[in-house]
């Protein structure tokens, strides 16, 4: 058994004993816990009051009520007995005492009769059981007026035989008063032996109190209103005290009527107004488990502050309970629970100041045998102090020793770290001369031309070497792999009829490897058309691609289209991925038979004609979020051919198209010395090229444009942002491309004066791409500038006289986000009509024009309209 275990099982005999003690006490001596019971009753909160009760009381001796020693006068009493039954009083209960023979003056035994005459025509009238026949056999009921109190005179309730309907004797008035009055039978309380709930005292009686004298006067008046007003569905208990002085008391009052006790106990059974006192097995068990509780800690040796907190919330929720108690009526035995934790705490405290002298001699032996120990432990401390101070007289010698040698390797130190400083001056001075060795190599890079011998390899099987004589024969300049395979895929695949899909970033080539494909193909004695489906308006879509008739429409005269043009040979799509999705329908109708409808012509054209289409966007993400026929794509891409961009394709690539493009734009120059310097070519083998072969294109036909001498230096390239490292498969990098390419584009527009026709043909773009790019950086930069277009307007100009052209460039793109004209039922619905009005957007813009919708569905007022 653990001494937890032996803890509980002492703290719980503890607290039986003393809890059996403390009730057997209060038994023997039950003196001091009624007092404590009377002093609950006397403070408890007043219980509810039957309104239906009056009390109409005879004071004064000279009463017209009162004959003889003070009396009834029956005459007055029938008048009044009459009165209250036509004024509509529901019970009538008169407090007489006719037991003796009736005086003349009281209205003698002729009044007795008439008096039983008018009890019986009003009904409702409840007697003492002690008048005489006549009126006991008029009576409605008979009830008895004694009240018998409890042993020390104090009326408290009654007891539950008096409440017994079994009972032979009478039963008490106010118990009658309660059934009569009461529409309903009314239940009597199930505990044993009731007391009163506490509603008022006597002298303040709860009660409505008339003096009779009042009421007699309003009779005699004749005011029968007022007597309705007063007493209708009351019920009236009429007395006299002129002859008798109250003998009751109760715990909250010393001399009491006894009407005015039947009144309470009327009135407790109407409103169940008894006080409940706390069963006896209910008081045992809590009484038990709060001496537990207190007993444990004590015997658990807590803290006696923490036990004086403890002490306190304890006392704080008694004194809560005891509140609550006399509010709702409940009685607690306080004697016997205080006796009993005063009892369980004085026990458990002698007995542990008994069982600590114990363990306190306990810790006095045990002391001692500590102290003889610690006694031989310090003289063996002692002992080894005196070894150590030997030792340390032998170390100061050996100290005194190292002293010499220590000062003859300072001094051969001293000499090497002149030596160092040395040594430290010479290498400071040689870096000086590399830094500047490296300068003039730096400078020298930039103005010599780059060596003619870095020719490129020629590969080493002979397969390779007719391959790469193929590509060249269709210009197409390329030693990567990668590309020469793409290459070869194409020579298979243009000996079918499939279509091919051509897929790449911007400025990839993607036209070039159509032409070889045609060129590589049977038809390549036929017509090689291309189509920017982008450039192509909605509404000339179906003239221009299947040509029209003569009178189609106003001025029509008649022409081919482009699918005619190309018949029995190639027609290159480009940009088949901007097609609008209206359109789609067409061109797939046309790619399932080969047949189609002029404009203007009811005749269906059949047509022989290889398709190649090419686009920079990802048509599988389009198919996925319905921006892109599904059945259109699967026509497309019977067979797939991805052109890797040039950041991919190696150094050697770019540095073959780099002097590819510059012999033939110096031709067109009629400047045949021009040569590129070293640092040229190392910042163009190092920058990213985010448009690709046509951004280098472009590149290079700008410097030789531009160039001074015969050079073209790295400064002549106008590279348009910084290099930047790029990690293949990786987020960051693809980020990174897209915010180099986003500054690519603004720098060119901001040198173009924000001119749409001549950014694009400086970046050799359409035009409808580059607007899409502004409205990308536009859509971004008020984001950054918290939808204030004056800000976002001054960042993407940057010069002030182009700041009032980009605002309303902006305004414009701010207007059409959300079409007046539209109305969208959620964030959702709104977004996702962006992301169709807006399908050629760039997808690293798509997160500002969300953010953008969102702000101008939660607080429109955070972006600035656009202004009349």
């Amino acid at each position: 058994m653990t001494n937890r275990s032996k803890t509980m099982a002492l703290a719980l005999a503890f607290s039986l004993v003393s809890t059996v003690l403390s009730f057997s006490v209060s038994s023997l001596f039950p003196q001091g816990e009624r007092w404590l019971t009377d002093w609950q009753l006397a403070h408890m909160a007043p219980g509810p009051v039957d309104p239906s009760l009056v009390l109409v009381t005879v004071m004064e001796s000279m009463s017209p009520a009162l004959c003889g020693e003070g009396r009834w006068n029956l005459s007055v009493l029938e008048s009044t007995l009459l009165a209250l039954h036509e004024a509509g009083a529901a019970v009538i209960v008169p407090s007489i005492d006719a037991s003796s023979p009736i005086a003349s003056e009281c209205g003698g035994l002729a009044g007795l009769v008439r008096l039983a005459e008018v009890t019986k025509r009003v009904g409702s009238v409840v007697y003492p059981d002690s008048v005489p026949p006549a009126l006991a056999d008029a009576a409605t009921v008979l009830g008895t007026l004694t009240l018998i109190p409890d042993a020390d005179g104090v009326f408290r309730g009654v007891p539950s035989a008096t409440l017994s309907t079994d009972s032979s004797a009478h039963p008490p008035i106010g118990l009658l008063i309660a059934s009569l009055s009461s529409e309903t039978t009314t239940a009597h309380p199930k505990i044993k032996d009731p007391q009163f709930r506490f509603i008022g005292r006597w002298d303040s009686s709860p009660f409505p109190r008339h003096a009779f004298a009042d009421v007699w006067n309003i009779i005699q008046s004749k005011d029968r209103d007022q007597l309705m007003k007063l007493f209708r569905g009351k019920t009236v208990i009429l007395f006299s005290l002129v002859s008798k002085e109250p003998t009751l008391s109760t715990p909250w009052e010393s001399a009491v009527p006894g009407e005015f006790l039947h009144a309470l106990l009327s009135n407790a059974v109407l409103t169940n107004g008894w006080v409940f006192t706390t069963p006896l097995w209910v008081a045992f068990l809590v009484t038990v488990s709060v001496s537990l509780f207190f007993t444990s800690f004590l015997l658990w040796g807590i803290p006696l502050a923490r036990f004086g907190m403890m002490s306190l919330a304890g006392i704080f929720l008694a004194g809560l309970a005891l509140l609550w108690g006399l509010h709702s009526g409940w009685v607690w035995p306080i004697l016997s629970t205080g006796l009993a934790l005063g009892m369980a705490m004085g026990g458990t405290q002698a007995w542990r100041v008994s069982r600590s002298r114990s363990i306190i001699q306990g810790w006095i032996i045990q002391g001692k045998q500590q102290l003889q120990q610690l006694e031989a432990e310090l003289a063996e401390r002692q002992q080894h102090v005196r070894e150590l101070e030997t030792h340390l007289h032998v170390a100061q010698d050996h100290a005194h020793q190292a002293a010499t040698v220590i000062e003859g390797l300072e001094t051969l130190q001293g000499g090497a770290s002149r030596q160092l400083e040395i040594a430290q001056s010479e290498i400071e001075e040689t870096r000086r001369q590399i830094d500047r060795l490296e300068g003039e190599l730096e400078d020298l890079r930039q103005q010599v031309p780059a060596m003619r011998s870095a020719r490129h390899p020629m590969p080493e099987t002979h397969e390779n070497q007719v391959l790469l004589q193929e590509c060249e024969s269709l210009h197409i300049l390329t030693r990567a792999p990668s590309v020469l395979r793409v290459f070869q895929d194409l020579k298979k695949a243009s000996g079918t009829r499939s279509p091919i899909l051509l897929l790449g970033e911007t400025g990839t080539g993607k036209e070039v490897f159509a032409r070889a494909a045609h060129a590589l193909s049977p038809r390549h004695q036929g017509p090689f058309v291309s189509v920017n489906m982008a450039a192509i308006r909605s509404e000339l879509f179906e003239g221009e691609l299947f040509g029209h008739v003569k009178g189609a429409f106003t001025g029509a005269v008649g022409r081919e289209g482009y699918i005619e043009t190309a018949n029995g040979g190639t027609l290159f799509l480009d940009e088949v991925g901007e097609l609008p999705s209206d359109l789609q329908a067409k061109l797939l109708r046309f790619l399932e038979d080969g047949s189609f409808h002029r404009v203007g012509e009811s005749r269906l054209t059949q047509v022989d004609v290889r398709i190649i289409a090419a686009t920079n966007c990802n048509l599988q993400q389009d198919v996925e979020a319905g921006r892109y026929r599904e059945d259109l794509y699967y026509r497309l891409r019977s067979i797939v051919l991805t052109l890797p961009p040039l950041r991919e394709r190696g150094e050697e690539d770019c540095l073959l198209l780099a002097q590819s493009f510059l012999q033939y734009f110096s031709r067109q120059q009629g400047r045949m010395d021009l040569a590129f310097t070293q640092g040229a070519l190392e910042a163009m083998t190092a920058y990213r090229w985010p448009g690709n072969i046509r951004e280098l294109r472009q590149t290079v036909a700008q410097a030789v444009a531009l160039a001074n001498g015969s050079l073209i230096t790295e400064a002549d390239l106008h590279l348009s942002s910084p290099v930047m490292p790029y990690v293949k498969g990786e987020g960051h990098g693809l980020v990174e491309l897209g915010r180099l390419e986003d500054d690519m584009v603004l720098e060119c527009l901001r040198r173009h004066g924000f001119d749409m026709q001549a950014t694009a043909k400086a970046l050799g773009w359409d035009r409808s791409t580059v607007t899409q790019r502004l409205k990308g950086l536009g859509f971004q930069a008020l984001v950054d500038c918290h939808g204030n277009i004056e800000a976002a307007a001054q960042a993407l100009a940057g010069d002030e006289t182009l700041t009032r052209m980009v605002e309303r460039r902006l305004r414009e793109y701010s207007k059409n986000l959300l079409p007046s004209s539209k109305h969208y039922s959620s964030v959702e619905v709104a977004i996702a009509d962006c992301r169709k009005r807006f399908r050629n957007l760039p997808e690293r813009h798509f997160p500002a024009v969300e953010q953008l919708v969102r702000q101008r569905f939660i607080m429109p007022e955070q972006i600035s309209m656009p202004q009349n």
